[in-house]
């Protein structure tokens, strides 16, 4: 018969000290040589780093066509939209189905035509999307982008440009309506933006007048038009299908894709940290420089580490090939 033997909770407790103070603490166990920076654990540890780095762009790189992902970028944009305004005192803006229906069929529009302008080849302006929604206008403006792998990267670029911010912090807009579409743009794999602002119109009087802003650089302009009133139209329904955000596949790609990073970039100050904790009371329970290769492997992690740290989430981001524009 055999016999089996546990281990009481207290055995165990002190088995995990004992453990714990030979890996972390110079002592005689450990001929005064802790093991963490005694062995290959701080190489393992950077290289586990790097890996976690590099499968973040792995990520970004083969889901950015996802549905899922889309959707999370939707929601991210729209996030990041009110943050900028609350941060210039305004209100945030609601999310308009209307609006939502007219930037999807103006990004159809553009992937089906090949083309990426305010205008359309055929000579639709942007209220003409407004108008197919059904969404009754004063003011309106529109924002596009294409080419783009991260929300973060896309709403960085319009803040950046002076007139895509105008549209963005302009206190006249109540809605938002956003639509992300991939798509084959001209041959290769590519990602349209559109976002549009917009408020209701309350009463009815003339046609609207448009008025296109030119931005410094001539391709990126903002397109805003304001109206004294339009007839209600006729909601023809065009909107992308929603993925179920309950599913654990949305709520895992959601997390690599708004919180993964940002994770990771923590375990590596924690971990600086904890090996300059370390590190000083090494050093003080055994103030001698008898060990003068454990202090050196210490001070290079630490260094190493804080120059990783500095790849950051939109320098992966960028260096992940891709081509970002904004109009």
């Amino acid at each position: 018969m055999i016999k089996l033997k546990f281990m009481s909770i207290k055995e165990l407790l002190l088995k995990i000290k004992d453990s714990a103070k030979i890996f972390f603490l110079p002592c005689e166990e450990n001929e005064f040589r802790a093991r963490i920076f005694a062995g290959n654990f701080l190489i393992s540890f950077f290289l586990l780093a790097v890996f976690l780095k590099l499968a973040f762009a792995f990520f970004v790189y083969s889901f950015s066509s996802s549905s899922f992902y889309a959707d999370i970028t939707k929601t991210s944009l729209v996030e990041l939209t009110n943050k900028e305004r609350i941060k210039n005192n305004l209100p945030a803006l609601n999310q308009n189905p209307l609006l939502d229906a007219a930037a999807y069929m103006k990004a159809t529009d553009m992937a089906n035509n090949g083309y990426f302008s305010h205008n359309s080849p055929a000579g639709m302006n942007p209220w003409y999307w407004f108008d197919r929604s059904g969404y009754n206008y004063k003011y309106a403006g529109e924002n596009l982008a294409i080419g783009f792998l991260e929300s973060n990267e896309v709403n960085d670029a319009w803040i950046a440009s002076p007139t895509h911010k105008a549209n963005i912090v302009n206190g006249k807009y109540k809605d938002i309506g956003i639509a992300i579409l991939k798509t084959n743009f001209h041959g290769n794999p590519a990602t349209i933006v559109v976002q549009l602002f917009g408020s209701r119109q309350v009463k009815a009087a003339v046609q609207p007048t448009a008025a296109t802003v030119a931005a410094p650089n001539a391709n990126k302009n903002i397109t805003t038009t304001e109206s004294a009133g339009k007839e209600v139209k006729e909601v023809l329904g065009a909107a992308t299908t929603a993925p179920d955000k309950d599913s654990a596949t949305f709520k895992m790609i959601a997390f690599f894709a708004e919180k993964y990073f940002g994770l990771v970039q923590y375990l590596i100050y924690v971990s600086m940290g904890l090996v300059a904790l370390l590190l000083g009371i090494n050093f003080a329970m055994k103030a001698d420089f008898e060990h003068v290769d454990l202090i050196a492997k210490a001070f290079g992690f630490i260094v190493i580490m804080a120059v990783f740290a500095m790849i950051d989430q939109s320098l992966v981001v960028a260096l992940v090939p891709h081509n970002l524009k904004i109009y």
